[in-house]
């Protein structure tokens, strides 16, 4: 199995609210739950060759909304799960890292074409309404844990979500 190296940012603003995309691309699931419907995700994405994943995230941030992380990535959530990416397994290992920006303004010019054709829409959420949404996000108890993050601060270690 491919192993795919991931960073995520749980991109908040100064309202604490954070950045999700909507999207929508069928050929890329989780085989323990599949979907069919759209799902809101955090912005990041793969691991260039010499980034580390807090880089990587950062990057993927600054190019698929404009924004400039204000703060230093703290890591706080890790997972792996086995993924389905366009017909090929994958091994999802992924690191969710807690940032800050000070702007809300988005610019998703930075999308590439494959991005821009699953990519649905995009808004910054409370972690309630998150929590009182029937929508589905990706951790699928992200308001949950958003809501804790928020009140708890940054973990000791990094939460295992797989």
């Amino acid at each position: 199995m491919i192993e795919r190296p991931s960073g995520r940012l749980i991109l908040l603003d100064p309202q604490d609210r954070i950045f999700l995309f909507k999207v929508h691309q069928p050929a890329v699931y989780d085989p323990k739950h599949r979907h069919e419907e759209p799902i809101w995700m955090m912005v990041g994405g793969m691991v260039d060759p010499g980034e580390d994943y807090a880089e990587a995230a950062v990057r993927e941030a600054r190019e698929e909304t404009g924004l400039i992380v204000a703060s230093k990535p703290h890591w706080v959530w890790k997972r792996l799960r086995h993924m389905i990416w366009r017909g090929n397994d994958r091994l999802h290992i992924e690191r969710f890292f807690l940032a800050r920006t000070v702007s809300t303004e988005i610019d998703t010019s930075g999308l590439d074409e494959k991005e821009k054709s699953w990519t649905l829409g995009h808004r910054w959420w409370t972690a309630d309404e998150i929590i009182a949404s029937r929508e589905r996000f990706e951790p699928y108890d992200l308001g949950v844990r958003l809501k804790a993050l928020l009140q708890n601060g940054p973990p000791a270690e990094p939460i295992d979500l797989s």
